[in-house]
């Protein structure tokens, strides 16, 4: 009778473990996909910068200048060493001074009436008098002291007061300063040339007279 009692039990048990065993099986279980290490992410993406405006050719922009200085200027100096300063720039706006100062010693390079300073022997000559080499404060006064530390007879100072734009013409002043003296000898700004007309301008308004 025990051992009929014992094999009851037993066998319930058995039963028992194996509901119990199917029952768990039967519940759902979420699976996640597994992540692809991958596949990009729109959060640390980096926009491209806006399209760089067309850069100004400022040799043809300061050609006429030149010329125009350089024709019209009566030299008081068997010594024509001339320096050109640093700019000066009252536009408000950024200047790549470096491109504008390259600009101006090609040119002056080009004419016969004057010598130009080397521009390492002016960076040399900064060094001396303890001018910082990217001096933002420009002045007559100092370019002046400058070119007597080099012996320079003459400076050509050019103040810059409007950028050239789409919708702009340059505006600047170019002087030719004597260095003994202090006077400004010769002044050619952009007053002195003529506004060249829109053309597109004057083709739209050619139409609209047409229809």
């Amino acid at each position: 009778m025990k051992q009929i009692k014992r094999i009851f039990v037993v066998s319930s048990l058995a039963f028992l473990l194996a509901g119990c065993h199917l029952l768990g099986n039967s519940q759902k279980t979420e699976v996640k996909p597994p992540v692809d290490v991958n596949q990009p992410d729109d959060t640390g993406v980096i926009e491209m910068p806006p399209e760089i405006a067309k850069q100004t050719d400022w040799n043809s922009v300061l050609s006429p200048f030149i010329s125009k200085l350089v024709s019209s200027s009566s030299l008081d100096s068997d010594n024509k060493l001339i320096l050109i300063s640093d700019i000066q720039n009252r536009s408000g706006d950024y200047l790549a001074n470096n491109k504008i100062a390259d600009a101006l010693h090609q040119l002056m390079h080009k004419q016969n009436t004057f010598t130009v300073v080397d521009q390492q022997a002016i960076i040399q000559a900064k060094q001396s008098l303890g001018i910082s080499a990217d001096d933002k404060l420009v002045s007559r006064g100092k370019m002046i002291g400058l070119a007597k530390s080099i012996n320079a007879s003459y400076v050509l100072f050019t103040t810059i007061y409007k950028v050239p734009s789409a919708s702009n013409d340059v505006d600047l002043a170019m002087e030719l300063i004597s260095t003994q003296s202090g006077e400004i000898l010769t002044r050619v700004a952009s007053k002195d040339f003529p506004k060249q007309p829109d053309i597109n301008k004057e083709t739209n308004k050619v139409i609209e007279d047409n229809k």
